[in-house]
């Protein structure tokens, strides 16, 4: 699975632009302790291992430090990245690298004692993440291909283990092994979110906790904060832990800048408030709770003023007059994965621009790269369905057929729709191979379904066309790591089981009663069985099942084609 992204543009830059003042005693001080950051310095990104991003000369120009972009990792960056502003103050720097969709700042520190002196020690906000990063000087005028770090694959064969407290057991030994080491992130997290499932002792998970933020402290306030928030999200939602939970949550809401967005306010009130819940403290939760209201609505509003960042062009219609199949478009993706929103996004702007009868969208979730409550049984059957074709996420399918795959930040939900329609407008100059009527009536928690499929004439030899069944819910709000805020179209069952139903002699019905209740409850068990080995990183949402629709379509196993489909809402029945 590709690294943690953001959903966001790719956050404004690594600061700079110094003037020092040079007539008085103090400008003359500030001069002399910026000598030592002269010289060139290659930029490294310590996320998940030690990526060169830039290669910056910092240099004397009129008593002014300036700086000029020797290099840069330009498959990440963009063929167009160069240099922002770059400012020195004593033994502080921060530089700011334009990049393709953005600015990336860098702020770090001259460490001047220990194993890493020399090294300017800080954090870097890239992509709209926080991560530890470093100032090594050097010779060198070109970075370094990304290399694969070691401790990965180690980590990645720990957290496969068998059993919780084998995990646990594990990962322990590699935070030995990588003590110190920034990157080591991953698996503190991973650890903190099996503690509870290790049966490891409250006493133990503080003292990890304590080792954890005494290690970010080198790299600078920001990276702390944000291990912080980190080692909150591993908590989750176990209640052993509420005690420590509770402390770091109110030690994050105390550090909060003055000028945090209301997202990152909104993350950590959240998680105060989930842990002053499992501590047992009403009147901290109760609190808490009312501010998050607050800045979820405005949080809520926002988001709808600017998501999708770009106006969907309405489909102007089908060219071939005989053409009448509808283009499914199925994305398997995950509310943890920063790769996805541009593929996210895109995938609501389509429902803007189609009509119902011209495009039909069905959104998967899976844990990939973390935990994900929207996931159910059933769409991890669909993922098994097409086997290596879901290679991670997001992944996407046009009738039937793997294309466009890949996703990227949400600069880049744009060009993603604009793909997708490309794909989709040819998509539907097809006719249907297949007739298919549906029909959808509520009457309490009972869905009585009727769908039938039938196609022109009856096929001449064997057949693998099946008739299946999908249950959408129009819109559910859940801000995983990805940042997103409304899921749409997701589905949350295959009513008549993932297999469908064959189509024999050409034909094949469908009459079922599907128990919302019992979907529900299906929901749960599989949310409880999973947590079991795994927390979730914030509260699991309601599972509401509101304004569901009813999918139908007939796909061919033979090569996973889908020959017809329709939707339709589900209505009330009348008396």
């Amino acid at each position: 699975m590709k690294r943690a992204r953001s959903h966001r543009r790719i956050a404004a830059g690594l600061l700079a632009a110094l003037c020092l003042l040079g007539f008085s005693t103090a400008g003359t001080a500030a001069a002399r302790a910026a000598d030592g950051l002269q010289g060139s310095w290659k930029l490294v990104i310590l996320a998940y291992g030690a990526d060169e991003f830039a290669i910056v000369d910092l240099h004397d120009e009129g008593g002014q430090t300036k700086g000029s972009l020797v290099d840069a990792q330009k498959r990440i960056l963009g063929d167009d990245v160069k240099l922002g502003d770059v400012k020195v103050e004593g033994d502080s720097a921060n530089i700011e690298l334009i990049g393709q969709g953005g600015p990336i700042r860098f702020t770090g520190t001259l460490a001047k004692e220990g194993p890493k002196s020399g090294q300017v020690l800080g954090s870097i906000l890239f992509m709209g993440e926080v991560y530890p990063a470093l100032l090594v000087k050097t010779t060198a005028e070109k970075v370094e291909a990304p290399q694969q770090n070691p401790m990965i694959a180690d980590f990645l064969k720990a957290a496969r283990a068998p059993d919780a407290k084998t995990k646990a057991a594990e990962l322990r030994k590699l935070v030995e092994k990588h003590v110190g080491e920034p990157s080591n992130q991953i698996i503190y997290s991973e650890l903190l979110g099996a503690a509870e499932q290790a049966g490891m002792a409250a006493a133990d998970v503080e003292k990890l906790v304590e080792t954890w933020l005494g290690e970010a402290k080198a790299h600078g306030a920001a990276w702390s904060n944000e291990v912080r928030v980190k080692a909150l999200k591993a908590l989750g939602s176990s209640k052993p832990f509420a005690e420590t939970a509770l402390k770091l949550a109110q030690e994050a809401d105390k550090d909060l800048p003055a000028d945090a967005s209301a997202e990152t306010k909104a993350t950590v009130v959240g998680l105060l408030a989930t842990a002053a819940k499992n501590a047992g403290k009403a009147d901290i939760e109760a609190s808490a709770k009312e501010r998050l209201a607050k800045l979820d609505a405005e949080l809520d509003a926002e988001y709808h003023e600017k998501v999708p960042p770009f106006k969907p062009n309405p489909y102007e219609g089908r060219k071939n007059k005989e053409a009448n199949q509808p283009v499914v478009f199925e994305l398997f993706t995950g509310a943890q994965c920063p790769p996805c929103v541009a593929a996210d996004v895109a995938f609501d702007a389509l429902l803007k621009t189609y009509e119902p009868t011209e495009f039909i969208g069905l959104q998967y979730h899976l844990h990939i790269p973390g935990p994900d409550p929207l996931t159910n049984n059933d769409s991890l059957a669909r993922q098994q369905y097409y086997g290596d074709e879901v290679r991670g996420t997001p992944s996407t399918f046009f009738n039937g057929k793997s294309d466009a795959g890949g996703g990227g930040p949400m600069a880049a939900s744009e060009a993603k729709y604009e793909q997708y329609r490309g794909i989709i407008d040819e998509l539907l100059e097809q006719t249907r191979k297949a007739d298919v009527t549906l029909s959808a009536k509520r009457q309490g928690d009972e869905i009585s379904i009727a769908a039938e499929a039938k196609t022109a004439e009856p096929p001449k030899g064997p057949s693998q066309l099946k008739l299946r069944l999908a249950l959408t819910e129009e819109s559910i709000r859940y801000v995983g790591g990805n940042k997103l805020r409304f899921h749409h179209h997701v589905v949350r069952a295959l009513p008549g089981g993932a297999d469908g139903k064959a189509l024999a002699d050409g034909k094949a019905t469908v009459d079922l009663k599907l128990n919302l209740a019992d979907v529900k409850k299906e929901i749960e068990a599989y949310l409880d069985e999973f947590t079991k080995n795994r927390s979730f990183p914030a509260a699991v949402p309601e599972i509401a099942l509101k304004d569901l629709s009813i999918v139908a379509f007939v796909q061919d196993d033979s090569d996973k084609s889908i020959v017809a489909a329709v939707s339709t809402p589900v209505q009330e029945a009348t008396p």
